[in-house]
């Protein structure tokens, strides 16, 4: 009780005057990391799991009426109310590219991953109390690589983690805290729709919850903030998933069927152990930060910033799936952690060792960036090459399909066979009878001597290898003139507009 009274002292008691310097710093880092973001967007134009090309797919579903079947278990309000309004005015000012349209879904994420920047220096100034360590804080953000990779990309857990954030700071934001628990509430109800695991972050926040006067107490204000999520879930998934998939909740639905009672995942790698974001920790949090964050222990209200770290990791560790992506809301809370630490040490009179260990976490956040390089580009350049080539009413195979854009590249009404991967000979003698040219990944030929002579038995020859950079080289094989349809389609196939 002592140490919350503390706490709450110390977030009502006025700050430091912003001083012009910090403010034009602030600006200038979002400037240059907005900026960097766009960059990358623009030079790294694959894409990175499937989940990037369903939202950009379901966005030109709205926008521009393009066919689509989403599938069940995907929410698509981050499509509906981000990347659609941007295809949409893309489209309205003429742009006609398809490449181009793609790549502009994405300038809505940047923009939130630049906010993203503005709520960690806004959370660090309420907690902390200081310009400094606040400036500290959001220049770790904007400089780590998850952040800086994952913003330059549409990437529906960015605007999830902006709208945890923005909670977030709503309640450490000083006393008169109705109004905003109500909106704090309605925000996680947002998150969760984003990217439903973002739900295990309502735990923390409502741990963030100061106490109050007379009318504000803090039981009070979690029930605001619960019956706002819920009121707010109504909207964002309830009547969304109506909208979406004719049925409410239907996603919630499926997603809950699909993994926890079929244990199944769209993931290549279908369960990973429970310590694996222990294990992972260094790619996630730069290792010469660590003794920052221990340091942070010194610094009035840390449990309460680190239950934003220690509760998700404890609930995501219990599923099956782990990828370092699930992070994007867990790592701003940690370096938010570690600049505080940085600031108790410099405060103590350690001031060498804390810009030592502040410089080493700096290199080393943003070290991991090269991750960008690895996305699909070979293939999407690839898919374009192809789309000029194939007719509106051929059948195309992709090892993969989603590394290609799935059908957006490709003439429209073309057919797309999805092949799996890694390849097999049993898929080659299946699938491939009835498509007009294939694409599969060089690595899958090398591996297996045997997969490209059964390719060419089924009546392709090697048309081109296309290489883009660290992407994986994808291999294009097109059907011989002569050579007929030998067997009909059997595979589900996507269809195009």
């Amino acid at each position: 009780m002592a140490a919350n009274a503390r706490l709450e002292a110390l977030v009502t008691v006025g700050h430091e005057p912003r001083t012009r310097w910090v403010t034009w710093m602030v600006v200038g880092l979002v400037a240059v990391t907005t900026a960097l973001r766009l960059a990358l967007a623009w030079r790294f134009f694959g894409f990175h799991t499937g989940d990037d090309v369903e939202i950009v797919q379901a966005a030109l579903m709205r926008a521009l009426r393009w066919p689509y079947q989403p599938l069940g278990l995907r929410n698509l309000l981050a499509s509906d109310i981000l990347a659609a309004p941007m295809a949409w005015l893309a489209s309205t000012l003429g742009v006609e590219s398809v490449s181009s349209l793609v790549r502009l879904t994405s300038v809505p994420f940047v923009a939130l991953a630049s906010a993203n920047v503005v709520l960690v220096h806004r959370l660090a100034r309420s907690w902390l109390g200081d310009e400094r360590p606040a400036l500290l804080a959001a220049g770790l953000v904007a400089l780590h690589w998850l952040p800086l990779g994952y913003g330059s990309m549409v990437e529906a857990r960015v605007a999830s983690t902006t709208c945890v954030l923005g909670a977030a700071a709503l309640l450490l934001g000083g006393p008169g805290l109705r109004g905003r628990a109500w909106l704090a509430g309605g925000l996680m109800g947002v998150a969760w729709a984003f990217r439903y695991s973002e739900g295990i972050f309502l735990a923390p926040l409502l741990l963030l919850v100061p106490g109050g006067g007379a009318g504000e107490s803090r039981g009070a204000q979690i029930r605001r903030i619960v019956a706002s999520f819920a009121v707010t879930s109504l909207i964002t998934i309830g009547v969304e998933d109506w909208l979406s998939h004719g049925t409410p909740f239907a996603s919630l639905a499926d997603l809950i069927h699909y993994t926890l009672i079929e244990r199944r995942s769209t993931s290549l790698v279908k369960a990973q152990p429970w310590y694996w974001y222990a294990w992972r920790l260094p790619r996630w949090l730069p290792l010469p930060l660590l003794p920052l964050v221990w340091q942070a222990r010194r610094v009035e209200g840390w449990p309460r910033i680190g239950a934003f770290v220690a509760i998700p990791i404890v609930a995501l560790s219990a599923f099956d799936q782990k990828q370092l992506r699930y992070l994007q809301a867990v790592v701003p809370f940690a370096l938010l952690l570690g600049a505080a630490g940085a600031w108790s040490l410099w405060r103590r009179g350690h001031r060498r060792v804390a810009a030592v260990l502040v410089v080493l976490s700096f290199l080393a956040g943003v070290r991991g960036i090269s991750f960008l390089a690895r996305k699909s580009m070979a293939a999407v350049a690839a898919a374009r090459q192809m789309g000029s080539s194939l007719g509106p009413a051929d059948t195309v195979c992709l090892s993969q399909s989603w590394a290609y854009g799935n059908d957006l590249f490709l003439a429209a009404g073309t057919t797309v066979r999805d092949l799996d991967y890694p390849l097999a000979r049993a898929t080659v003698e299946r699938e491939l009878g009835a498509c007009a040219a294939a694409a599969v990944y060089l690595e899958d030929l090398e591996r297996d001597a045997a997969l490209e002579p059964g390719i060419a038995a089924r009546g392709f020859v090697r048309a081109r290898t296309v290489r883009w950079g660290r992407s994986k080289p994808v291999v294009v094989f097109s059907r011989r003139p002569e050579t007929a349809v030998l067997e009909p389609a059997a595979a589900a196939s996507v269809q195009r507009r």
